[in-house]
Parts: structure tokens; C-alpha cells; sequence
């Protein structure tokens, strides 16, 4: 795994693993008890069932484009951010907003928390 020792390495590593379908990657991104409000009414909670969720994502769901988003440093360690993410299901545009909650754990930022929520 590529650390991510910014909040930028790892707002780039996410869109890099998620549109590979990497979900070994992908899931380690998270902290191990993180929470996840996606596509589906059920909260995701811990990385193993945020692995599965993003396995469940259809094989043609992308990241389209991702903007780096808003940051606001809660503290050294702590770090909230927001931004518009356009996925996309083959040529179908999937409009989101999605927030994270990041926590510094051994010198990498994690998400710990994500909500992602379709724009209309």
C-alpha cells in the first residue's frame, strides 16, 4: 500500500483505487472502525464491511472527476473535508457530495467517517 502521508496523497490514492477496483486498497484507506453513508440506506461500519460495500459498486462505476475538496484542520491529527464528485456508471453521470472525517494514524491520513449523498 502507498502511504499517504498528506490529506492530498490521499485524496489522489482514493480516486486511484477506487476506479482500479482495487478493494484491498481501497478499504485500507480507512481506519479500522470507520463508518461509511454511501449509495445504500445502511450505515458501513469498519473496514472490512466498507470492503464489501465498494465490491458491491458495479464494475462501469468511476470516478469522473473529483476536485480536491474543502479542508478544514481540526487539529494536527484531525482534518474535515467536502467536495462535489462527479462518479459516473458507464456514460451515466452520478453526481455526489461527499465529506470525510480524517484522522493522522502512524503518519498517514485515514477516513474515519464518509458520507456520500447524490446531488439533484
Amino acid at each position: 500500500m502507498n502511504p499517504t502521508p498528506t490529506i492530498e496523497a490521499l485524496h489522489k490514492r482514493w480516486v486511484e483505487v477506487f476506479n482500479s477496483h482495487d478493494l484491498d486498497s481501497h478499504s485500507a484507506l480507512y481506519t479500522e472502525d470507520a463508518m461509511l453513508f454511501g449509495s445504500i440506506p445502511e450505515l458501513v461500519v469498519g473496514r472490512s464491511a466498507i470492503r464489501d460495500y465498494f465490491g458491491g459498486r458495479g464494475p462501469d462505476v468511476h470516478v469522473a472527476e473529483y476536485a480536491f475538496p474543502r479542508v478544514v484542520m481540526l487539529s494536527d491529527t484531525m482534518a474535515a473535508t467536502a467536495a462535489h464528485v462527479d462518479f459516473a456508471d458507464g456514460e451515466t453521470p452520478m453526481p455526489y457530495r461527499v465529506t470525510w472525517m480524517l484522522v493522522k494514524q502512524d503518519g498517514n491520513w485515514r477516513i474515519a467517517q464518509h458520507h456520500g449523498s447524490p446531488r439533484r
